[in-house]
């Protein structure tokens, strides 16, 4: 399965901690030992918008070969943000771009495309697969009709002392491109280890992993341009991902109040992503109950690295300030004090989580909240988020085919479909043939018993007794029952028979005391628990059937309630099935239920003990004053709970419980 990389705070999660110390004067600047910037399809070098200089195709030439001839196309003026967009190199068939690599370790590769038409080619046309040694950066992609400037960025830890890329067109279609950059990066923007959050776990794998940038965000703030980032980055404003917008309110201070942490480095986010951030828009209210979310549209075929940036500029004063973070529902982060972690305040932090496909979905959702048990403001912030996707099984991150053409795990193909599906259409055809052939040996007086209670086996309801109207005191062949309770016996005799006297072709595999048999009891009759368990609940006696060590201990309106979730996921039709939500709502509610009944024992357990004592000291003339049974106690958030008594839980969908209404006021 394919892997997310989320790079947030939240998921699958690849946590990493920037440790807490005092500020460090991290190094602003970064030099590249590789640098390698190609203008393609130029005859000049070009100066890039941010400064830097990239070499013309002409004096490029020793890194580049192809089986086809050169094709060299410009325009003289288009609306793209820098110039190495005018021009392209146009490839027909199999090219490569070969790069020495002078240290090996992680690289940006970034690729830059803009389609345009010329006289002989029509770069919409273009469709095309881009790879590496071993790793598919594009599988026949095809730009369609994308009329606007875009490039690629991903981070590729190069261990070889040579890097290549090979452009393969697909079925006669050009392929084409604007601008390549290799440039070195530095190794401390990937750490080794990491953890995901569903399940909780350590990742080992950071460091073999291959990443794409699919979103990197300068939340609360406008977008740091390449010219402004040491590293070349570029950070997008947040809000258009916001959702609802009302939600969140942007904060700023000046950059160059931001500090780094002992150990930290300004390299792994500039002073401005920090300097600015997202805060819940009605903070410190009587009722913030609303989380701050930006939801992100991804490929589910993928994990995702989140990375989170926080950096706590709203505070005025140490421990003051703690929130939950989460991550597609999933709590990533529960009460987090960034001056703890920090040392101080408006001091740079950020957290990694590697999102596993099994937790993904989409939109990814990220949020922020106020964690309600602190004693602190009641407020969230945000300052960036960093969204990476992380190559699938076969080394790919566009696509199920790898470079030799192996296909991901879990991959799809139309085969597959086809055999699953003429599989699943054949095994309903047998599933009604042996539902038309019991029902053509059914009984002659089937209709004269018990309804459908008659067709089923002897079951132990809890009173040694069995629910079979057709056998009430048990199997005519066996009148045997457990003194403790546990259920039927079976006589040998009887076992021979239901095996035909121990025939090896019932045989159907070998245990620890000998063979296993499959054998048929009672003339086959088929026995659906499920509907025994119904009649039970409908005629209010489930403490008959329960385990009998339980008896007593479980709430009664905690049982009718997860009976009833269970009922409505025995709906005949899916569309009276309740969804995964409702369920986890339902399942929620009765384990509240329970809890709060054994609150009220232990509450009723206390009070008897106080009267005792009341009782014992009148005995020996001290006055004590009368103890109140009908007191209430005063919950942490000021609202009066009675002892065993759990807040109110609306009916309604269970999805709701789960999802963030779009008003100021609430989820």
């Amino acid at each position: 399965m394919a892997t997310l990389l989320l790079v947030f705070s939240f998921v699958s999660a690849a946590t990493t901690t920037v440790s807490a110390a005092k500020a460090s004067s991290a190094e602003v600047s970064y030099t590249p030992q590789d640098n390698y910037l190609i203008d393609c399809g130029s005859n000049a070098q070009t100066t890039h918008s941010d400064g830097r200089l990239f070499l013309s195709d002409q004096s490029s030439g020793k890194y580049f070969s192809s089986q086809g001839k050169d094709i060299l196309v410009s325009v003289p003026s288009a609306d793209v943000p820098s110039p190495v967009y005018l021009s392209a190199r146009i490839f027909t068939e199999t090219a490569t771009y070969s790069f020495h690599i002078s240290r090996p370790g992680w690289h940006w590769i970034r690729l830059h495309f803009y389609p345009f038409k010329t006289t002989d080619y029509n770069l919409f046309d273009a469709k095309f697969t881009l790879t590496t040694d071993d790793l598919v950066l594009l599988h026949e992609f095809n730009v369609g009709s994308n009329t606007s400037w875009f490039f690629k960025e991903y981070l590729i830890n190069v261990t070889t002392e040579r890097f290549s890329l090979k452009f393969q067109p697909v079925k006669g279609a050009p392929a084409f491109i604007n601008g390549i950059e290799v440039v070195s990066a530095p190794d401390l923007l990937i750490t080794e280890t990491g953890s995901t959050l569903f399940p909780v776990a350590q990742y080992n794998d950071m460091g073999i992993q291959s990443y794409e940038t699919v979103y990197r965000l300068n939340v609360g703030g406008p977008e740091i341009t390449s010219r402004n980032d040491s590293l070349g980055r570029t950070w997008m404003p947040d809000l258009q991902y916001q959702a609802p917008k009302q939600m969140g309110q942007n904060v700023s201070v000046d950059p160059s109040a931001i500090k780094y942490p002992e150990g930290g480095s300004r390299l792994i986010a500039p002073q401005s992503v920090y300097a600015s951030a997202v805060e819940m828009a009605n903070a410190n209210t009587k009722s913030p109950n609303l989380n701050v979310t930006w939801n992100l549209d991804i490929d589910l075929s993928y994990q995702y690295l989140v990375r989170l940036h926080f950096c706590d500029i709203i505070s005025d004063s140490l421990n003051d300030l703690y929130f939950n973070v989460f991550i597609n529902g999933n709590t990533a982060i529960s009460g987090i004090d960034l001056s703890t972690l920090t040392g101080g305040l408006a001091t740079a932090y950020y957290k990694d989580f590697v999102v596993n496909s099994t937790m993904v979905s989409t939109p990814l959702s990220i949020q922020i909240g106020p964690w309600t048990q602190g004693t602190g403001a009641i407020n969230a912030l945000l300052n960036g988020i960093e969204v990476l996707k992380m190559n699938n099984s076969v080394n790919s991150l566009d696509g199920e085919f790898g470079v030799d053409g192996k296909t991901a795990k879990g991959g799809v193909n139309k085969v597959t479909v086809a055999a699953v599906g003429f599989a699943m259409m054949f095994g309903a055809f047998v599933g009604l043939g042996a539902v038309a052939v019991r029902w053509q040996k059914r009984p002659h007086d089937w209709q004269k018993r018990n309804s459908f209670s008659s067709w089923l086996l002897p079951l132990h309801a809890g009173d040694n007794s069995f629910m079979n109207s057709k056998n009430s005191m048990g199997s005519k062949k066996s009148q045997f029952f457990s003194s403790t309770g546990l259920g039927r016996y079976f006589s040998f005799a009887e076992l021979s028979e239901a095996t035909k006297n121990w025939d090896p072709n019932a045989v159907i595999g070998v245990g620890g005391f000998g063979n296993v048999y499959i054998g048929e009891i009672d003339d086959g009759i088929q026995v659906n628990l499920a509907e025994w368990a119904m009649q039970w609940k409908r005629k209010g006696l489930l403490e008959k059937i329960m385990d009998p060590s339980l008896a007593g201990d479980i709430n009664p309106e905690s049982m009718n309630k997860f009976v009833e979730a269970a009922e409505k996921c025995l709906a005949e039709y899916g569309v009276d099935r309740p969804t995964m939500g409702d369920v986890l709502w339902n399942l929620e509610h009765a384990l509240q239920l329970q809890e709060a009944s054994l609150q009220g024992k232990a509450a009723e357990e206390d009070e008897n003990n106080k009267k005792a004592i009341a009782a014992s000291a009148t005995a020996t003339a001290a006055v004590v004053a009368p103890v109140d049974n009908k007191a209430n106690t005063a919950s942490a958030t000021g609202a009066v709970v009675h002892p065993g008594e759990v807040p109110v839980i609306d009916e309604h969908s269970g999805t709701a419980m789960f999802a963030h209404f779009a008003t100021i006021n609430g989820r």
